[in-house]
C-alpha cells in the first residue's frame, strides 16, 4: 500500500533545539572606507578610469544656461525610470509614476514651487512598497528639485527603504579607492526577568471579575517606535538604527562627500563612511578607525535597544463585563475568580523581560573604486583586487603590487574583542596545469608586509568563526564587540497572594466548619463502600451489591 510520508530510520538525523542559533531578526550593515594611499589624483589613475562616467546632473537631463535651468524630460524620464527599478519599484508602477514628470514639471515650473501632487486615475494602479515606498513621491520630489536646477537622485536610505539624495555635482572627477566593511549584529536569547508591576488588584472572597492586557504592540503607531533590531524584523527599527549610526561613526571630513558616493554605491544598509590612511606605517591609525567604529556601534546598538524598550507599555484594566473592540488594537480578556470563602486573593501583574546577548561582528571585506560620477562605482571582493588595480591605477606612475600590499595589510588583521590580532585571510594558488587549487594560511614575509597577489595567486577572507573557541555562541568572522541586553516582552508574570486574615466570624466560620465536616464523611462512606465492593469477586454479585449499596446512599442523601 502506497504511503504519502515516510520516515527513513537508517540513515539522516532528526531536527532538535539548538540555542546558539541566532535571532532571525540578525542584522548586516557595511562602512565604506576611503583609503587615502597617497595617488596623485591626476597622474595615479588611469586616463579612462578617472574620466569614466558623466555628472549626475547630465544623467538627469538638467542644465543650466546663466539663470535659466532646463529640464530634458525624455533624458530625465529615463533617469528616474532606471533609478527606480535598480531600487527595486514594481515596473508597471513605475511607468505610470515617470508618466506624470512633464505635467509636472510644466506645472511646477509655472507656480515657481512644488505644484499639486501625483493623483492617480480611476483606471490607474499604482502599488506603493511598503519599504521602498511610493513612487509617484519620488517623482514629484524629482521634478520639485529639478526646476531649481537641482538633482536628487532616487535610491535607498541607510536602512534600505525609498529616498532620494540631493547630489551636488563636481566637474572634475574625483577618483578613489575604498574598503567595503560587512559588519553583522546577532542576538542570541538569554535569561528571562521579572520586570516592573504593571499593576495589582484584590478580589474579595467569592468575587470575579473580567479583566483586559493591552500590551504596546496595540497600536501602528507604537508599535513602529517601539520596534528594534535586536527582537524584531520592523523595517522602522532598522531605519533608526542604520540613520543613529551612520550619523556617528561618519566623520565630518568624509560626510560632505558621502552623499554623491552613497548614490552610486546604491549603498543599503550602510552604516557609515570614514577615512583611513593606508601609508607605511599607518596600519595602526586604520586599526583605530575600526576599533572606535566598533565602540560606536555597540553603544548605539545599546541606546537603540534601550530607547525601542522605554516605548513599550503595557496596561491591566478590569471591568464588571465583556467589551469587544474592533479595529487595529489587539487585547487579551480573561475571568478571573477568588474561590476562597475566607481570604481575599491579591494578583500582582508584572512585566516579563528577556535579556539578549548581542554581537558585533565584521564578515566580510571587499574593495570599491569611484570617481564621484555616475556608473563608475566598481566593487570587488579581496580575491579580485590585483584585477581592480589593473583596471584603474596607472602603472607607470604608480607601484601596483606595493598599493595592493598596503590595502591587505590594513584589510588582513582585525583587533578582536579582545584585543588580540585575528588574521583573516587566506591565499589561493590555483595551478592551471593541473586544475588544482590549494588553500592555505596568509603569512607576513620579512618585510612585514603580504605578498602581492599575481594571475594564479590572489587572497580572500576566510570563512566561519574566527579566534572565537573561548566564546559561547560563535557568529561568522571576528567579534569585535559583546553586550548583554533587557528587553520588555509583551507579556506578563502574575503572581497570586492569599490574604492572611479572614473575613468570616466565628459563627461563619463554624458554619463553614460543619459543611466541610459533612462532605469529609461522605467522602469517607463512598470510599468504604468502593473498597468493600472490590473485595467481591463475582462480578454480578458485585453489581447487584452495588446497586442496593448506593441506592439506599442516595436514600439517606435525600436523593
Amino acid at each position: 500500500m502506497p504511503v504519502s510520508i515516510d520516515f527513513d530510520a537508517t540513515s539522516g538525523t532528526t531536527a532538535k533545539i539548538n540555542y546558539s542559533v541566532p535571532l532571525p531578526g540578525q542584522n548586516s550593515g557595511k562602512r565604506y572606507v576611503q583609503l587615502d594611499l597617497g595617488i596623485d589624483p591626476e597622474t595615479g589613475y588611469l586616463e579612462k578610469a578617472r574620466n569614466a562616467g558623466r555628472t549626475f546632473a547630465e544623467s538627469a537631463g538638467i542644465s543650466r544656461s546663466g539663470s535659466a535651468v532646463n529640464v530634458d524630460k525624455t533624458i530625465a524620464a529615463n533617469f528616474l525610470r532606471d533609478r527606480l527599478l535598480s531600487i527595486g519599484h514594481d515596473p508597471k508602477s513605475v511607468e505610470r509614476a515617470v508618466s506624470h514628470l512633464p505635467r509636472l514639471l510644466e506645472t511646477q515650473n509655472q507656480s515657481g514651487g512644488i505644484g499639486d501632487p501625483i493623483v492617480a486615475d480611476d483606471d490607474e494602479i499604482i502599488i506603493s512598497d511598503p519599504i521602498f515606498g511610493d513612487p509617484r513621491d519620488l517623482v514629484a520630489n524629482f521634478a520639485a528639485k529639478a526646476i531649481e536646477g537641482k538633482v536628487v537622485v532616487p535610491g535607498t536610505g541607510p536602512g534600505g527603504s525609498g529616498t532620494t539624495t540631493e547630489v551636488v555635482d563636481e566637474e572634475t572627477p574625483d577618483p578613489q579607492l575604498f574598503l567595503v566593511e560587512t559588519y553583522g549584529v546577532s542576538s542570541f536569547l538569554g535569561d528571562y526577568g521579572m520586570g516592573r508591576t504593571v499593576r495589582t488588584f484584590t478580589l474579595l472572597p467569592g468575587e470575579s471579575t473580567t479583566i483586559r492586557l493591552k500590551t504596546w504592540q496595540s497600536t501602528k503607531e507604537s508599535r513602529k517606535h517601539s520596534s528594534s533590531i535586536i527582537d524584531s524584523h520592523e523595517q522602522s527599527a532598522k531605519e533608526r538604527f542604520a540613520t543613529k549610526l551612520q550619523d556617528e561613526t561618519t566623520d565630518k571630513q568624509t560626510k560632505s562627500k558621502s552623499r554623491k558616493w552613497a548614490v552610486e554605491a546604491e549603498a543599503k544598509a550602510s552604516w557609515g563612511w570614514g577615512s583611513a590612511k593606508v601609508k607605511a606605517s599607518a596600519e595602526g591609525e586604520s586599526h583605530s578607525a575600526r576599533e572606535q567604529f566598533a565602540r560606536s556601534a555597540s553603544e548605539s546598538v545599546g541606546e537603540h535597544s534601550r530607547d525601542a524598550s522605554s516605548k513599550r507599555e503595557m496596561s491591566i484594566t478590569s471591568s464588571s463585563e465583556t467589551e469587544i473592540e474592533i479595529g487595529e488594537e489587539t487585547s487579551i480578556e480573561r475571568v478571573i475568580n477568588n474561590v476562597n470563602m475566607r481570604r481575599v486573593l491579591n494578583f500582582v501583574f508584572r512585566e516579563l523581560n528577556q535579556t539578549y546577548s548581542t554581537k558585533l561582528h565584521l564578515k566580510n571585506i571587499h574593495v570599491a573604486y569611484s570617481n564621484g560620477l555616475e556608473n563608475t562605482w566598481r566593487q570587488v571582493p579581496l580575491s579580485g583586487l590585483r584585477e581592480l588595480l589593473i583596471e584603474v591605477l596607472n602603472p607607470n606612475n604608480v607601484d601596483i603590487d606595493e598599493i595592493a600590499q598596503r590595502i591587505l595589510k590594513v584589510a588582513g588583521t582585525v583587533m578582536s574583542l579582545d584585543d588580540t590580532p585575528v588574521r583573516i585571510l587566506e591565499t589561493v594558488t590555483y595551478d592551471s596545469q593541473n586544475d588544482t587549487v590549494e588553500i592555505n594560511e596568509a603569512t607576513l614575509d620579512a618585510t612585514g608586509n603580504y605578498a602581492p597577489p599575481t594571475e594564479n595567486f590572489y587572497y580572500r577572507v576566510k570563512k566561519g568563526a574566527l579566534a572565537q573557541e573561548n566564546h559561547s555562541n560563535p557568529v561568522d568572522g571576528v567579534l569585535l564587540s559583546e553586550q548583554t541586553i533587557v528587553m520588555r516582552t509583551d507579556s506578563v508574570i502574575v503572581e497570586a497572594l492569599l490574604g492572611q486574615s479572614d473575613a468570616l466570624d466565628n459563627y461563619a466560620m463554624e458554619i463553614q466548619e460543619a459543611a466541610a465536616g459533612k462532605d469529609t464523611i461522605a467522602n469517607e462512606r463512598d470510599a468504604l463502600l468502593l473498597s468493600t465492593l472490590a473485595a467481591i469477586g463475582d462480578p454480578i454479585e458485585r453489581a447487584k451489591a452495588a446497586a442496593e449499596l448506593f441506592a439506599n446512599s442516595g436514600k439517606d442523601d435525600g436523593v
